[in-house]
């Protein structure tokens, strides 16, 4: 490891990871306490190097194949900061993002790849926020798979030696960050069931390209240029007009949320809104 890395000096790191051994030590099993007093924020933010978009885009796709969306996305990140920069991110297991398979255990909730990638985020910019939104936006307006994921497919130029299907995907905007209209959306359209090799493989790319679009967003945050380039759709921005997390209820500030509102309400499922909604 570099004597220096954005701020984070060696003593630094060797001081925290110090500190965290001795309040362990100390502590018994009382890991929270022992965290909370080792000074773990002081190795906060962990330091990024700049990664090569192309390069995780195709370690996403195999990390999907090694352990599906979440770990695949977040180990394209992390595992390429745990080969270029070592300590600390070598002291964090790969696995711990399993649990984010389709959604957090099959629960179709988040999108996986989404959610690994933003927990890479977390890990190594105090801008997370922003980023993630960033990530989000774009995802739920990009077409999934992409021209670059579908080429590299065709070509065999992915790291996996047996592919679910090396054929050009059709593509379908996901329009949410959910996994459950995500994936149904596309196999509706394009006539998949949602066990098919196919789409199994369309996730798989889907890993690579969250993963290779976070990497881009991470290396214009490094050189100060980052920038938000994808909006809410006039649809999302006028329900927010009065839904939107606020303290008057009555003008409709009990709700929150930035996702299509039309994904979920629409005349046929007015349960939340009400019958007599505008």
């Amino acid at each position: 490891m570099n004597e220096q890395h954005e701020g984070l000096t060696r003593r630094q790191v060797l001081t925290g990871v110090g500190g965290l051994a001795a309040g362990l030590a100390i502590g018994g099993l009382g890991v929270p306490s022992a965290m909370a007093s080792a000074g773990q924020d002081a190795i906060w933010p962990m330091p990024y190097v700049k990664l090569d978009p192309e390069e995780v885009r195709k370690l996403g796709h195999r990390g999907y194949y090694e352990g599906e969306c979440c770990r695949g996305a977040f180990s394209a990140i992390v595992g390429s900061l745990q080969r270029k920069v070592g300590a600390p991110f070598t002291g964090i297991p790969i696995n711990i993002m399993a649990y984010g398979t389709a959604g957090v255990a099959g629960w179709c909730t988040l999108c996986g790849a989404l959610n690994g990638a933003c927990a890479a985020i977390s890990l190594v910019s105090e801008n997370y926020k922003a980023i993630a939104n960033e990530l989000l936006q774009w995802y739920v307006q990009a077409p999934f798979p992409s021209e670059k994921a579908n080429a590299l497919a065709v070509n065999h130029q992915y790291l996996v030696d047996k592919y679910k299907s090396d054929k050009a995907l059709p593509s379908s905007v996901p329009g949410s960050p959910l996994c459950h209209i995500n994936v149904s959306r596309w196999c509706k359209e394009h006539g998949y069931a949602s066990g098919s090799s196919e789409r199994s493989e369309r996730c798989a790319r889907i890993s690579g390209d969250v993963a290779a679009y976070a990497v881009e967003l991470l290396n214009m945050d490094m050189d100060g240029k980052f920038t938000a380039m994808h909006k809410p759709s006039a649809e999302v921005e006028g329900c927010r007009v009065c839904h939107r997390k606020g303290k008057d209820f009555e003008a409709g500030n009990w709700t929150r949320g930035k996702m299509e509102c039309g994904d979920c309400h629409d005349e046929a499922t007015v349960k939340l809104v009400g019958p007599d909604h505008p």
